[in-house]
């Protein structure tokens, strides 16, 4: 795993009195649905966590008592460290293969085999459950696609029902029958959940019983996150203006807010060839009305990147946090046009770190680390 990755180090105290475990939280992508998504991702902050009892770990005692640690690992932990606080809060590094960044709410399902033992006849058959998106706000529209192939050959697909259910705003069950189509040898569900609950938001699923010539009954699931038009709890209206103020890219985002509360809004950033390079977040609380939102990308990111100008600023996103709901975050619209930049200089962003008292802490909680005989393993997401 590469050295941004994220860490968990363990670390030995023989005191006498037990193990002592210290941890400070790390952020991942959070993930919007089976797969991603994360994205969006808290302060990056890099963490002392999980110290317990390691043998072999690298540790050698200096022969007064005192456990000591080799250099060996610190400059893979500080050049982490370094990497993930490279950037001011909010602003993150993306390139085109970081694509839950890039497309939010993307679906990943793949066609599976019905059957993993090979002497069962279903091992012939594969299926492939999906649809175009994971969120659905306002009145928008998904299209389920459901089909079947035996040994390779496409199959007709009967579907025998396909039931939509959320939980309504008292926790109770609410669900209706999803309207389905053919086309060819698949099926095509239409969800459009605003025509049954525009009051409602939160998790949905469909869940569809269906079978095939030759294939008895089979049920599959689907998973998504729905918004009605009723709770949208704001919207954006435009990208007013962009200026650069201490070296960082600042835009002025106008929003309409309809429901008070903590937001978190975020962007992407394409260079003048439209490859994106870039990604800001900016959380507030934010009072019924109009708003303006600034939202930074620290300078030293176009430096980094070598990105040149006009810029575009794409991909708005944003949802009101409800951390205590079973229901979710309201999710806003997401806006996909482009808006354009001034042609700036290069030399007008930062091209230096930003220091701040927080990040000055944290590496001295690793530095410190080290020096009491950390190990530091890399562990795989």
């Amino acid at each position: 795993m590469s050295p941004e990755g994220k860490w968990r180090p363990i670390l030995t105290l023989c005191l006498g009195l037990g193990a002592l475990a210290i941890s400070l939280q790390v952020p991942g992508p959070s993930s919007q649905q089976s797969q991603i998504s994360q994205p969006d991702a808290a302060p990056q902050r890099v963490p002392l966590a999980k110290i317990i009892p390691s043998a072999g770990s690298g540790q050698h005692n200096s022969g007064d008592g005192d456990t000591q640690q080799s250099d060996s690992a610190a400059p893979d932990v500080i050049a982490a460290f370094e990497k993930l606080n490279r950037y001011q809060r909010g602003t993150v590094r993306v390139s085109p293969d970081d694509y839950d960044l890039i497309t939010p709410g993307a679906r990943y399902e793949r066609p599976h085999s019905l059957s993993r033992n090979p002497n069962d006849p279903e091992s012939d058959w594969t299926v492939l459950l999906t649809a175009d998106r994971y969120y659905i706000t306002e009145d928008q529209t998904s299209l389920i696609r459901l089909s079947l192939k035996q040994q390779g050959d496409p199959q007709p697909v009967i579907v025998e029902s396909a039931v939509i259910s959320m939980l309504d705003a008292n926790g109770l069950i609410i669900s209706t029958p999803a309207p389905v189509f053919n086309a060819g040898a698949e099926a095509i569900i239409r969800l459009k959940p605003s025509d049954y609950w525009p009051a409602e938001s939160g998790p949905l699923k469909v869940e569809i019983t269906y079978s095939s010539y030759n294939l008895g009954a089979k049920r599959g699931r689907l998973d998504f996150h729905y918004t009605g038009p009723e709770r949208i709890p704001a919207e954006f209206v435009d990208v007013v203006a962009d200026r650069v103020v201490d070296g960082d890219l600042i835009f002025d985002l106008a929003v309409h807010v309809y429901l008070p509360g903590d937001y978190r809004m975020s962007a992407l950033i394409h260079d003048r060839e439209g490859t994106v390079f870039g990604r800001a977040q900016a959380d507030s609380w934010l009072e019924p009305g109009s708003q303006l939102i600034s939202m930074s990308f620290d300078g030293l990111l176009f430096h980094d990147t070598d990105a040149r100008g006009p810029f575009h600023l794409s991909t708005l996103r944003g949802e009101r946090l409800n951390p205590l709901s079973l229901n979710g975050n309201d999710q806003m619209p997401i806006i996909t046009g482009q808006y354009k930049t001034l042609a700036y200089e290069h030399t007008s962003f930062r091209d230096e770190i930003v220091v701040s008292s927080h990040r000055e802490r944290m590496r001295q909680h690793y530095e410190n680390a080290i020096a009491r005989g950390v190990t530091f393993l890399p562990v795989d997401d």
